[in-house]
């Protein structure tokens, strides 16, 4: 890792850049993943003489690697590798139902020949062979699922995270979906719980919180942590109306819980959070949707927080 990074370091010295965390994370990429775009372009530059610049960067990062495109990246990766694990557990089923009929016409035939008798001599090496090719797919499979699960979710709240917004946002978005809502919701004040209580407390905080509002969604909305204080809602197939009905159950029910933490034994309260809400538009791109509700967000705050904006 230390030798890469200094690779990378290198490369931003020979092309005379700044080195941003864009600069650095296109570099890193070209130079740990030979095969992607990201790498042929940069060589493809290299190779024709022309200079990589700074502006070169930037677009390399933005068509590549911005938040949309790793997220869905993240996707593909882990969605290509279960479709190929589902296809070997099905090759060998297949497999195993024909070993299984091959071993049945030898055990039935009635002339001890040599080929009969090798077919019976090898059944429990063959056995034991797709038993374990079938054992090890199923292994990779959950390991597949768990890794799915921990790439998406965030580890603090244990709800969806950014990355899993940003990719299901981004889908909903590109199947024109007109019913989408798309909620902000913000911790008032939330930093001076951590400087008043400490970031134990504040962490535990985020959790209830988290649970406060999953508690009051329906099955079909999705709650995802956007960062710090910060949460999203997925509202899908309602309106408008339906919608800020739902944040303002939450908001209250927020607003009237102490958060108590058991180890410590302390507590405070009573919290209150500002939610935003916006409409998804023809046209919308994951940034501009949630910049809409943001706005709405920020409204609550300034006209006294512990509200909803739409």
């Amino acid at each position: 890792m230390t030798w890469t990074c200094e690779q990378v370091l290198k490369q931003i010295e020979r092309h005379r850049l700044n080195c941003t965390p864009q600069v650095f994370h296109v570099l890193y990429v070209a130079l740990t993943e030979p095969s992607s775009k990201i790498a042929k372009e940069l060589v493809r530059l290299e190779e024709n003489g022309i200079e990589v610049t700074l502006g070169t960067l930037d677009f390399l990062y933005g068509a590549y690697l911005s938040p949309d495109q790793e997220a869905a990246r993240c996707i593909n990766i882990v969605q290509s590798s279960q479709a190929r694990t589902s296809a070997v557990t099905t090759s060998a089923e297949v497999s195993q139902n024909l070993v299984d009929h091959l071993f049945t016409c030898a055990e039935s035939a009635i002339d001890e020949t040599p080929l009969r008798e090798t077919v019976l001599q090898i059944r429990p090496n063959v056995q034991e062979h797709l038993d374990n090719i079938i054992m090890q797919t199923k292994a990779l499979d959950a390991e597949l699922r768990a890794c799915q699960k921990e790439l998406f979710t965030d580890a603090l709240s244990g709800v969806p995270n950014r990355r899993f917004l940003e990719a299901e946002l981004n889908k909903r978005l590109e199947a024109h979906d007109t019913s989408l809502h798309i909620a902000l919701i913000d911790i008032d004040h939330f930093k001076n719980i951590n400087d008043e209580h400490g970031h134990i407390l504040g962490d535990h905080t985020i959790r209830v919180v988290a649970r406060l509002i999953q508690s009051q969604l329906r099955s079909k909305d999705v709650l995802c942590r956007y960062g710090g204080e910060e949460f999203c809602v997925l509202f899908y197939d309602t309106d408008t109306n339906d919608c800020v009905a739902v944040l303002e159950a939450i908001r209250s029910e927020i607003a009237r819980r102490t958060i108590f933490h058991n180890r410590s034994g302390k507590s405070f309260g009573p919290i209150t959070i500002s939610a935003g809400l916006a409409k998804a538009q023809p046209g919308d791109d994951v940034e501009a949707a949630i910049h809409r509700a943001d706005e709405q967000m920020y409204r609550s705050k300034s006209d006294g927080r512990n509200r909803v904006s739409c």
